[in-house]
């Protein structure tokens, strides 16, 4: 059927079988499983399961081994497909889960679209979510493709993008969780609750035994919680307190402040008066050093006059100078 101008166009009928008997695009795909619309992929032999640690294959195991290929209640069993797909650029599938499986609380786990480009075969994951086991048969159908030819403005430049991994086998990081998985099934749950509820019962009769100790631990937690209180009052007036205290010693600093403001005057003034009074001790030592002079220049002379008449007073006595006549 062809789609709508730029859309893509479901694959049906006998294009469906068309794909299968080219081999290119399905390989090892069988006419019987095609439908209307879709292709029904089917189990491989190769499946991955906890009990066995490793990948196997049912035709390798030993008739008790193949009773272990199971799926337990709870478990998860990782399986490939037997068809292999190699979609062009062009073509793009999705993937829906098989309804027979889900009548038996089988889950299929995994990716529902396979872009375009992708070779490989398709794994899944498949959830026992039932409380019986799932028997697993090779070559029963898993879960059904519907295929799509993208218009010539939908198809995208696979070479510019980064191509799908193909999975040919399960990968190693797989086998790895795998080998260490331990399933927890329903008889493990309901083991889990019994064991719950003893010990709920356990519990409740323990409280019953210890109700008095419960009641005399909260007489002692209002007792305490008494004692919380006040203490948080006493606290509280501490605080009050100490706020009291705090402006008592800013005043104080605000007092200190304002006697070295009045000191620091106080010492400016006499620094002050200390200069005037050198000032007036210079002027005072100039005047009596002025003086000094001046007396020293009049003794000075007073002895030279004193000289003088010494002088005149030997020669008169001497006879070598006369007064008058």
């Amino acid at each position: 059927m062809q789609g709508e101008k730029g859309m893509a166009e479901t694959i049906t009928g006998i294009k469906i079988k068309n794909l299968v008997e080219e081999g290119k695009i399905i390989e090892n795909g069988s006419i019987s499983n095609c439908g209307a619309l879709k292709y029904d992929f089917t189990l491989s032999d190769e499946i991955l399961k906890s009990d066995f640690s490793t990948p196997i294959k049912f035709d390798e195991l030993s008739v008790e081994e193949r009773r272990k290929a199971l799926i337990q209640p709870g478990e998860v069993v990782y399986v490939l497909t037997k068809e292999k797909v190699n979609l062009p650029s062009n073509m793009y599938m999705s993937l829906s889960a098989n309804r027979g499986m889900s009548e038996y609380g089988v889950l299929t786990l995994g990716g529902f679209a396979v872009d375009p480009g992708y070779s490989g075969r398709l794994m899944f994951g498949l959830y026992n979510y039932s409380s019986t086991p799932f028997t697993l048969i090779p070559n029963s159908k898993l879960i059904g493709g519907i295929f799509y030819q993208l218009s010539e403005n939908e198809v995208i430049d696979t070479e510019l993008m980064e191509r799908p991994k193909p999975i040919d086998a399960f990968p190693a990081r797989l086998v790895s969780i795998i080998s260490k998985y331990s399933p927890t099934g329903m008889s493990s749950l309901d083991e889990s609750i019994k064991a719950i509820s003893k010990q709920m019962e356990a519990l409740k009769e323990d409280f019953n035994k210890n109700k008095d100790e419960l009641f005399s631990l909260r007489h002692l937690v209002q007792d305490t919680q008494e004692q919380t209180n006040r203490t948080s009052r006493t606290v509280q007036d501490l605080s009050s307190n100490v706020a009291e205290l705090t402006n008592s010693v800013k005043d104080l600093k605000l007092e200190v402040s304002d006697l070295k403001d009045v000191l620091k005057d106080e010492i400016k003034l006499r620094q002050d008066m200390r200069g005037d009074l050198e000032k007036q001790i210079e002027l005072v030592t100039k005047s009596v050093d002025r003086k000094l002079i001046f007396l020293k220049g009049a003794l000075w002379t007073l002895s030279a006059l004193v000289g003088v008449l010494g002088t005149l007073l030997t020669c008169w006595a001497n006879g070598w100078l006369k007064f008058g006549g």
